[in-house]
């Protein structure tokens, strides 16, 4: 066997080696160490990464296109089936048109509760819940405190919950109206009561009444189960008095 037949042979072996090594390396790369993310696996991922609920979920050229709804807007997802990586991220503002648009008002659920409920409302909040904006109603009804949870949008009622009066305790549950603990700060100071503000607290709460008298204005803080005046903030008006 000639050098020159060796020298082939050699260099045949040689191109057949560093062709099987790249080979392997693009197999290892592309075809073993990846797989192919289910339908399931996809939705899981973006729910876990940033909530809401998905919407809708389509795969096209091995991109997964997924719609999440979260706080009322919609976020369209293009997910590389093959890696999971997020390939791009949409925030579309108008994809929910009726969402906060055919939220009911606060009238309209006060005349909802008052057509179906008895007694008194004390307050209501809106909740821009995910998913299911809401109502929180509250209800004095005799000592009762009834708390009501609506659906913003259909008015359907949620959830009612009543709390009634501990028997063993000497306090009572029924709170004051605004009007009553405005009556009460009058009796401390005559004047125009700019302002009558509810805090809610776990004892009931307190009401904050501020009034401009002739020569001061005050806040009074009133307790909304007893009617206590728990203190009296003042800001005397009468400054030129001390030239």
């Amino acid at each position: 066997m000639t050098k020159y037949t060796k020298g082939m042979i050699a260099l045949v072996i040689l191109m057949i080696t560093v062709t099987a090594f790249v080979i392997w390396l693009i197999h290892d790369r592309f075809f073993e160490s990846t797989a192919e993310l289910t339908v399931q696996e996809a939705s899981q991922m973006i729910t876990n990464l940033y909530g809401g609920s998905v919407e809708s979920i389509e795969e096209k050229d091995d991109i997964f296109y997924i719609s999440v709804v979260r706080n009322n807007l919609t976020y369209d997802f293009q997910i590389d089936t093959q890696t999971g990586s997020i390939l791009q991220l949409t925030k579309n503002d108008n994809k929910l048109p009726n969402a906060l648009t055919n939220v009911k008002t606060k009238e309209e659920i006060q005349a909802l509760i008052m057509a179906h409920q008895k007694g008194s409302i004390h307050s209501i909040s809106y909740q821009d819940a995910a998913e299911q904006p809401q109502y929180i109603v509250e209800i004095l009804e005799q000592e009762n405190l009834k708390t009501v949870v609506m659906h913003a949008i259909t008015g359907e009622i949620l959830s009612e919950e009543v709390k009634q009066p501990n028997t063993s305790d000497n306090h009572t549950l029924s709170i004051l109206s605004s009007e009553q603990a405005k009556q009460i700060a009058l009796s401390q100071l005559n004047g125009t009561v700019e302002y009558v503000v509810y805090e809610a607290a776990n004892d009931g709460g307190y009401y904050l009444v501020e009034i401009d008298g002739e020569n001061q204005e005050s806040i009074f803080q009133i307790h909304a189960v007893s009617g206590k005046v728990m203190s009296v903030t003042k800001e005397d008006d009468d400054s030129d008095d001390d030239d």
